[in-house]
């Protein structure tokens, strides 16, 4: 099929792209990238790219960034894209590392930003895509770990008159994949004699250190605490490379506490509070919460892919204080990476996820089976849920019970409330049946805030805060979509979430609300994946009136994005409950496009569902 076939068809399907349309034109464009920069002669003349390569490689650039909100149709070029690119980086990063001239400035060396052009290309890729995907395509072999070390070495140092932030942030993200090889570090380690001395005294550290004064390891960590006070997107990959090279075996015993303690005290430093007292009258420097979010930011990776808590038993106390700390009140990013780090601290000293709660709300004629012919096997598992059940609460008590998310839920700043609610559900998945309940009892409680109920049975909503309820809606979502709302509490928690789908309040001389009624349609998304037969029971009963709330918000309702989640809640119910009346037939005058436009919306889909 020919470019303009392919085009034509893309065409007549909308104009949202459906596979990789140019990929003709761009693979040109990429051989003759990557064989301009495989050219050796241009790699010592002065290190800047020819003329036409920046040229192309704007032009390739363009071409991916048209992708942004369909980005998996590049998956199927994916292993081509990056393998060719990396190759090139990699032949070049060795060739750097071999050359006996690296730590001078002659024109007889490789220059170090010779690859700049490639590099940006494959950040490009990395934001179309996101870097958790493309990374997985980068080369990892052992021999790789020095040479791509000594290049971000190299652009890290003050020698580096024309450093590149998305070179430091792709060698970042490639150290972390090199972080993960199965081998001691003290045997990769070579010494590394010839990199020239780094200057901390910009970063996180202090003085100067030299490459061969230190194990691999230790330089490995003092460069990554370099870069964890910059701005953007080196921060996000010092903190992955971080959280990775700790979470090594050979970095548990003393790495991993040593670095944590280091945390604790930058974090104190930055807050003005060595003693972890709170410090919310003095206001916060640009530099200072740079460093805490870069701090907090290796933390939540950490947490996430440390095995053990061990490392945390001498810095708990500093650490719950920090987290409890109001001197970061104005900072909405560092309060959402407190909440997502004291979630994944506290998930540290939980036991493993029990089996799903759901199972314990079913009954099927098959568990009267089962138990009539093994009494002993069910006793046992009965007896050993009982067992895990006692350790998982006293595992809470001792260790997270001064972790609080709660207050987290209503914040004033959206990111931090969604952290939050995500959070809340994450911990009460890894808890008992019974302590779970009662974390939903408590986030649906917050509904029930500063309301006032006529003689008539209607619920004054207009004293209430739009955060209380938008945090505590998608913390009910977040819970029921993991299994965890009892079919009891559905009967008493249905008619506040409808309640939620009509959610406005007049603030002088606007309204607000649309984002609570967003998160209202999500929960009614939430509860259709609910498949308990318990549960479903009290859908049928609610139907008719689920729906008919569900119908009114997608045809009436002022925001678009609220129409199309109502539509999405609506057939995520059709599709797994077939319970609402009609529905079929209202899904096809109501669907996911057809609401997005007004007009459509109030006129074509509300007559038509009427009739």
């Amino acid at each position: 099929m020919s470019k303009h076939n392919q085009e034509t068809e893309a065409d007549d399907v909308g104009s949202v792209p459906t596979f990789f349309r140019e990929h003709l034109e761009f693979f040109e464009y990429l051989d003759r990238i990557t064989g301009s920069a495989r050219n050796r002669d241009t790699w010592t003349n002065g290190g800047e790219p020819p003329e036409e390569e920046v040229q192309l490689v704007r032009k390739a650039s363009s071409i991916l960034e048209t992708y942004q909100e369909q980005p998996m149709c590049l998956d199927p070029h994916l292993e081509r894209i990056v393998g060719q690119l990396m190759g090139v980086i990699q032949e070049h990063t060795h060739a750097l590392y071999d050359n006996s001239t690296i730590a001078s400035s002659g024109s007889a060396g490789i220059n170090v930003s010779r690859m700049s052009n490639l590099f940006d290309l494959v950040y490009t890729l990395c934001k179309v895509r996101g870097y958790k995907l493309i990374l997985r395509l980068f080369p990892h072999t052992v021999a790789d770990v020095e040479p791509a070390f000594a290049m971000l070495w190299k652009h890290s140092s003050v020698d580096d008159v024309a450093p590149s932030w998305t070179t430091r942030y792709i060698l970042l993200i490639w150290l972390s994949l090199l972080a993960m090889v199965p081998f001691d570090m003290d045997s990769i380690d070579s010494g590394l004699s010839s990199l020239p001395a780094l200057d901390l005294s910009t970063g996180n550290g202090s003085g100067r250190i030299n490459a061969c004064a230190d194990t691999l390891m230790t330089r490995w960590i003092e460069l990554g605490k370099l870069h964890l006070n910059k701005s953007g997107c080196e921060m996000e990959g010092a903190a992955v490379m971080l959280a990775r090279l700790l979470s090594r075996r050979d970095a548990l015993e003393r790495e991993q506490p040593e670095f944590i303690s280091w945390v604790t005290q930058e974090i104190s430093e930055s807050t003005g509070s060595a003693t972890g007292g709170s410090s919310s009258s003095k206001s916060l420097g640009i530099s200072s919460v740079l460093r805490i979010n870069g701090a907090l930011r290796v933390l939540c990776h950490l947490f996430l892919v440390m095995d053990s808590p061990a490392a945390l038993y001498e810095q708990l106390e500093p650490l719950l204080t920090i987290f409890q700390s109001d001197a970061f009140e104005q900072h909405s990013v560092t309060r959402k990476l407190i909440s997502k780090a004291s979630q994944r601290m506290a998930l540290l000293f939980l036991p493993p996820i029990p089996p799903k709660p759901a199972a314990a709300y079913t009954s099927v004629s098959l568990r009267d089976n089962i138990e009539s012919s093994t009494n002993g096997s069910v006793a046992k598992d009965v007896s050993d849920q009982n067992h895990f059940g006692s350790v998982a609460e006293d595992v809470c008590v001792d260790q997270a019970d001064d972790i609080e998310l709660s207050a987290e839920v209503e914040a004033f700043d959206t990111i931090v409330r969604w952290s939050a609610a995500k959070g809340i559900a994450r911990i009460a998945e890894r808890l008992p049946l019974a302590l779970a309940q009662e974390i939903v009892g408590a986030v649906a409680s917050i509904l029930h805030e500063e309301t006032l109920e006529d003689e008539k049975g209607r619920v004054d909503v207009s004293m209430t805060s739009e955060y209380s309820w938008h945090g505590a809606l998608m913390s009910i979502a977040e819970l029921s979509r993991r299994g965890l709302l009892p079919p009891q509490m559905l009967r008493e928690t249905i008619p506040w979430i409808v309640r939620g789908l009509t959610y406005e309040i007049q603030r002088g001389n606007y309204s607000v609300g649309s984002n609570v009624r967003d998160a209202a349609c999500y929960v009614m998304w939430s509860f259709a994946r609910i498949n308990n037969p318990l549960s479903k029971a009290v859908f049928a009963e609610l139907s008719t009136h689920m729906a008919t709330a569900l119908v009114s918000v997608a045809t009436f309702d002022r925001e678009p994005n609220v129409r199309r989640a109502a539509s999405a809640a609506y057939q995520e119910h059709v599709g797994r409950h077939s319970l609402f009346p009609h529905g079929i037939a209202v899904l096809q005058l109501a669907d996911f496009f057809s609401v997005g436009t007004m007009r459509n919306a109030f006129i074509v889909a509300s007559q038509g569902i009427a009739e």
